[in-house]
């Protein structure tokens, strides 16, 4: 929307004034000066509508437009708690390893604890926001979890109905180190219907199967493993 000129305003009233007084010169001053500071306000508040615009706005804007979705910046989730043990294999994204004296415990040992995540950056709490709007709106359907998810890992993503109320769902990358950790604060912005068990899918390329979507015998495809992944549980 283009806002009006404030010279535009202010002399739009101005002409509207009778003739017999438009020869006192302090009272048009008077006028004039008032309609100024009137013009000002209408400009200004012309314009605040695209500093709350989702697909724009930042900071504080942004944050005001995520508590009006519902969906804050801070979250509080599960901390795990560095296991003791010697970084030799593949890294597993769930342990932080550490050494004998580095105030670790064995794996099993003890259960994670909790504390707050906030999702600081603006572009990655936009694409929060977008998921957001489907959960906002109760869109339950596949297609809806489908866009959800690509607005917070990408197009690579995959959904796929397990039956049973039982939903997978399949990043179609490796996640970062701050994706993993952002997990359970991305499964519950996502529109899963009450009842759904959510599953992840680590596995990177296509899903084996026959038809289309999925990756033929002679394709490279994975065997599609699962894991339940509940956002909320500690343990």
């Amino acid at each position: 929307m283009e806002c009006p000129d404030k010279a535009v305003i202010v002399e739009e009233r101005i002409d509207r004034i009778l003739t017999q007084y438009r020869e006192s010169p302090n009272l048009l001053g008077i006028i004039r000066h008032d309609l100024e500071d009137l013009a000002d306000i209408i400009v200004a508040s012309c314009g605040m509508p695209s500093e709350f615009d989702i697909l724009t706005a930042v900071g504080d804007q942004l944050t005001l437009v995520g508590k009006r979705l519902g969906w804050p910046r801070c979250h509080c989730i599960c901390v795990p708690v560095p296991v003791f043990g010697f970084d030799c294999g593949p890294p597993n994204p769930n342990l932080s390893i550490v050494g004998l004296c580095e105030g670790g415990v064995w794996a099993g040992c003890q259960e994670a604890g909790d504390g707050d995540i906030c999702l600081d950056d603006d572009e990655t709490y936009r694409r929060y926001l977008f998921a957001r709007r489907y959960q906002a709106r109760q869109l339950w359907d596949i297609d809806s979890l489908q866009a959800a998810a690509e607005h917070i890992w990408g197009d690579d993503v995959t959904v796929t109905s397990m039956g049973g109320a039982r939903v997978a769902i399949q990043p179609g990358r490796a996640l970062t180190a701050i994706e993993e950790i952002q997990l359970p604060v991305a499964f519950r912005v996502l529109p899963l219907a009450p009842g759904v068990t959510p599953h992840i899918s680590r596995d990177v390329g296509k899903i084996f199967g026959f038809g289309a979507g999925w990756g033929g015998l002679c394709e490279g495809s994975i065997w599609f493993c699962p894991q339940e992944f509940d956002p909320y549980n500690c343990a």
